[in-house]
């Protein structure tokens, strides 16, 4: 277990309950005595009012509310060693997600940037609920998204628009009605995708669902769904900037759909109370600027 010189002891303890789910076997991990554990945690409960451990005969089990001090601790675990990285004058790198909608056309560019400018970063794809939920862990510092979130929860900027429209690998000569999709393939992205959101969630307002088509395939690679609608297989929703290629060659065509006209943000988000905030306002205004954007950050 990392020792985090930050944090005191009763929250290390709490955490190497949370770790190992044994109180026994988190005082080996902290080198004392289980009594040693246990007079700490009850003395803390007493000082907090309320409870952190639910005891199940020899067995404990974290409370929902002690669940989410762990959360935090363990955010407050992550921002310390990036703090104390940066007092001591070692370069942190900053640990930025994207979704891989957004790592298709837009995080490339991003990276040349940072790159350029010698600014140490690492990185990480994955959906939209996911990345939030590393931020919120203090496992990623930032993350680029498209999809829906709770604004409250987090600090974001919107760094760019983007069009969401139908594509299919042959041309229609007029728009169609939502209806006519519905005997067509589907190609979706997975559960917890942006793109998946904007998408039921149109579907939605027109009174329809995913389940109203015959077949739905769920596939977890926008590049493999460009792949199979290149090869005639179904159609799909996503971001006209992924198939801009594809368009140019004649390989896809955009379907015009009645109701669809869509243009959704992208965002830069990150942790709330960030010890990095300024390095994200960086981040946002190089974002904006491949963009073509003047946006004001929120």
């Amino acid at each position: 277990m990392h020792q985090d010189p930050l944090l005191d002891h009763r929250s290390k303890t709490l955490l190497a309950v949370a770790q190992t789910g044994s109180l026994t076997a988190a005082a080996k991990l902290l080198f004392i005595t289980q009594p040693a554990v246990s007079q700490q945690l009850n003395a803390w409960e007493k000082e907090l009012g309320f409870k952190l451990l639910d005891h199940q005969g020899k067995k404990v089990a974290l409370t929902p509310v002690a669940k989410r001090l762990v959360d935090y601790l363990t955010f407050l675990r992550n921002e310390d060693q990036k703090i104390l990285a940066k007092l001591k004058k070692e370069t942190a790198p900053l640990r930025l997600g994207s979704t891989l909608s957004i790592g298709s056309f837009l995080l490339p560019q991003v990276l040349t940037k940072m790159i350029e400018q010698d600014w140490p970063v690492t990185t990480q794809i994955g959906n939209t609920q996911t990345l939030l939920s590393q931020i919120q862990r203090g496992e990623l510092d930032a993350a680029l998204v498209e999809g829906d979130f709770d604004h409250r929860h987090f600090v974001w900027e919107t760094i760019g628009q983007e069009k969401f429209a139908l594509f299919g690998s042959h041309q229609l000569k007029a728009a169609v009605s939502l209806e006519k999709l519905f005997d067509y393939p589907l190609l979706v992205r997975e559960l917890g995708s942006g793109t998946r959101q904007i998408l039921e969630k149109w579907l939605q307002v027109h009174g329809s669902c995913l389940n109203d088509f015959k077949q739905v395939v769920e596939i977890g690679s926008p590049n493999a769904i460009i792949e199979l609608l290149k090869g005639g297989v179904g159609i799909s929703f996503m971001y006209q900037a992924l198939v801009e290629d594809e368009l140019a060659a004649g390989q896809l065509f955009e379907w015009k759909l009645n109701g669809l006209a869509i243009r959704h943000a992208l965002y830069l988000v990150t942790a709330q109370n960030s010890f990095f905030k300024n390095q994200h306002h960086q981040l946002a205004r190089i974002c904006r600027q491949l963009n073509g954007l003047n946006l004001v950050g929120k």
